[in-house]
């Protein structure tokens, strides 16, 4: 058998490949599911190859609206009904009186490489699972870099921030909700993108003006595999507004 020989790159392929920049190529696939259990208190979500960030909140600047957290991002501690030794703490997240289009609270997933923000790999999973609480409406949603602008590390130039995401009605139980890459969709007023799971930037949790004043808890927040996804239950919540057949919350 004829052994092969490796071709060297050309000064051409050199300088593409410089043009391209530190997040030119995908990274490879992330193979850490979870994302934040809250447990460690602070503002950062769990941090995995390639894959790091913060949490944070937003909303319209109506006067005399309250957004919680607000600043530093913290989890609170759960109710003692509801914690347990090894689960004391998730996101208490509240708003009330936002006008204009409402409150969100994230992180980020992308990773930095030379000063550049690059998205992280999530092709080995098929979506998402988390623990909420309410009740009310939220919005579940990816950014990625075609809705997202360049100033906040995407490639979006114009109406962008139209992420794919999925609604979800929270009961006022705990329950498992599973958001998959298969079912997320844009809400249809910015610019059209196709989702890519390979080039994610952040994760959302957000409230439109009609689903104010909110109130709710999000917990144990994971990367699921696609047979997790496939499972019966994963099937079932994937339908927006009903939550995931498996255990119930505290």
């Amino acid at each position: 058998m004829t052994a092969s020989k490796e071709t060297p790159l050309s000064p051409e392929d050199d300088k593409v490949k410089a043009q391209a920049g530190p997040c030119g190529t995908t990274s490879p696939p992330g193979d850490a599911p979870i994302i934040d259990d809250f447990e460690d208190g602070d503002a950062k979500p769990f941090k995995a190859f390639q894959r790091e960030g913060w949490w944070f909140s937003a909303s319209d600047n109506t006067e005399g609206s309250k957004l919680s957290p607000s600043g530093s991002f913290a989890p609170d501690r759960l109710p003692a009904a509801q914690g347990t030794k090894s689960n004391l703490y998730a996101a208490h997240l509240t708003a009330q009186g936002q006008k204009q289009w409402g409150a969100t609270w994230g992180t980020t997933l992308r990773w930095v490489q030379k000063g550049i923000r690059c998205p992280f790999n999530g092709s080995s999973f098929a979506g998402i699972k988390f623990r909420a609480k309410g009740p009310g409406d939220v919005r579940v949603s990816f950014g990625i870099p075609d809705t997202v602008p360049r100033d906040e590390g995407g490639t979006c130039t114009e109406r962008c921030w139209d992420s794919h995401g999925m609604p979800i009605h929270l009961t006022d139980r705990w329950e498992e909700y599973v958001v998959r890459w298969d079912r997320v969709q844009q809400g249809g007023w910015g610019t059209d993108a196709r989702f890519d799971p390979t080039r994610l930037l952040g994760l959302n949790f957000s409230v439109s003006t009609k689903e104010l004043p909110a109130d709710f808890w999000v917990d144990d927040i994971e990367f699921i595999s696609p047979q997790q996804a496939n499972a019966p239950a994963a099937a079932g919540s994937a339908e927006p507004g009903k939550p995931a057949k498996g255990p119930k919350g505290r």
